[in-house]
């Protein structure tokens, strides 16, 4: 305990700096769907303007990698953090769709870079002793900040404000890094994917991945136009996302044991049956938002730790672990892909059908993992690794995990 509150102590320049950069995060991606409904876009159109963002997540993945050997560490954190502050300014000075569209995909390019560097200095200075304490608090930092960002969605602001706020919060996580004297980190060279070969080794992992995405995301991305679309209110609407998030939080406290003691397979089945439980329930007993705060609980608690148990899956099964990174990138790519595609989907569903599509969307999502779950083999119990936590907002530290568990 003392080491890891020695690591934790020592990176708190890292940890600070962070914090408000997913604070940034949490209010600019939360707002999205309640800011495009003022102007007036229809629910298929904020769909594919939200999905830009993890278009631009996708981006970052690919060459930032590059950009951030060329110029180095420091120097590219200042550059997107630059980049991150203009682009969320520059959503006040037009209501063009097409404007907004590109500032959303540079938003997500400036935040997973950002995120990449600076995880890439966790990475370097976490002892391996104290890895999965560090990285529990890594955890609750994000869940927290991005939390304290969907509060400020909340406050009902105006377009003005709610960037004005980001970037302040960006401005102010740019400040603590500067104060860092440790060497460049390693950050993975880019890898070939090939999705075939990962399905013949993981293919449970790579299922729980995209679907990780597809719910994980569309949840951060799209939930406020559910609650607003029902007529209700920004603030609740932010309500509505923080408690989705606390049930998430908790079940990262609770899974790891869980799927420790009784295998992937089972975690990933009952995480998933929760989840479609409490849709069920709204589908039957129609909800108001007293309720739907209850259910969401029980949403979030089902659906934000599946990308952690596919990770712990894909070590599990992983027995050449030349090919350990390929498949933790093959995820990654998996995961983005998800996410890019349920805004679209989500907003083109509520477009058509309402915002009951939303709880539809979910239903049919989980259960189709169930059901997929529930046909893979299990995993024999001394092949198991033990469980990390991650929120599927991390960049590369499981792509380093081999390397650091050397």
């Amino acid at each position: 305990m003392a080491g890891s509150k020695r690591a934790i102590t020592s990176l708190s320049a890292l940890f600070i700096g962070v914090s408000f950069i997913f604070i940034a995060s949490g209010l600019v991606v939360s707002s999205a769907g309640v800011l495009l409904n003022e102007l007036g876009a229809s629910n298929t159109q904020i769909g594919l303007i939200t999905s830009c963002f993890f278009i631009g997540a996708l981006t970052c993945t690919i060459i930032s990698h590059r950009l951030i050997s060329h110029v180095g560490h420091m120097r590219a954190y200042a550059i997107f953090t630059a980049l991150f502050a203009i682009s969320a300014l520059l959503h006040d000075i037009s209501e063009n769709l097409i404007f907004w569209a590109i500032l959303r995909f540079m938003l997500g390019f400036c935040y997973y870079s950002i995120v990449l560097i600076v995880e890439s200095w966790l990475n370097e200075k976490i002892p391996n002793s104290v890895r999965s304490r560090v990285l529990g608090f890594y955890e609750i930092i994000f869940y927290s900040a991005f939390a304290i960002g969907a509060v400020i969605m909340s406050m009902d602001l105006s377009t003005t404000k709610v960037f004005l706020i980001g970037t302040i919060a960006i401005i102010l996580g740019s400040i603590p890094l500067n104060f860092l004297k440790i060497k460049s980190p390693k950050i993975p060279k880019a890898m070939s994917i090939s999705l075939p070969k990962i399905y013949n080794i993981a293919p449970l992992a790579l299922a729980t991945s995209i679907i990780a995405g597809l719910t994980m995301n569309g949840f951060f991305s799209m939930a406020s136009l559910f609650i607003i679309t029902q007529g209700y209110t920004p603030a609740q609407a932010g309500i509505f996302i923080i408690i989705g998030m606390s049930g998430g939080f908790m079940a990262h406290t609770i899974f790891g044991t869980i799927s420790d003691k009784f295998g992937r397979k089972f975690a990933i089945i009952l995480a998933s049956s929760i989840a479609l439980l409490a849709c069920l329930i709204f589908i039957f007993i129609n909800p108001d938002i007293a309720l739907q705060y209850l259910i969401v609980f029980f949403l979030g608690f089902g659906i934000f730790v599946l990308y952690a148990l596919a990770l712990a899956r894909a070590n599990d099964v992983v027995t050449d672990k030349t090919t350990y990174v390929e498949v933790v990138r093959a995820l990654l790519f998996n995961y983005l892909i998800g996410s890019f595609l349920s805004a679209i989907i989500i907003g083109f569903l509520i477009n058509q059908f309402g915002a009951t599509a939303f709880i539809y969307y979910y239903i049919t999502l989980l259960a189709f993992l169930i059901i997929f779950a529930t046909f893979q083999k299990n995993v024999p119990k001394d092949q198991e690794v033990a469980f990390t936590h991650h929120g599927g907002h991390s960049v590369i530290f499981d792509e380093l995990n081999d390397d650091n568990s050397k």
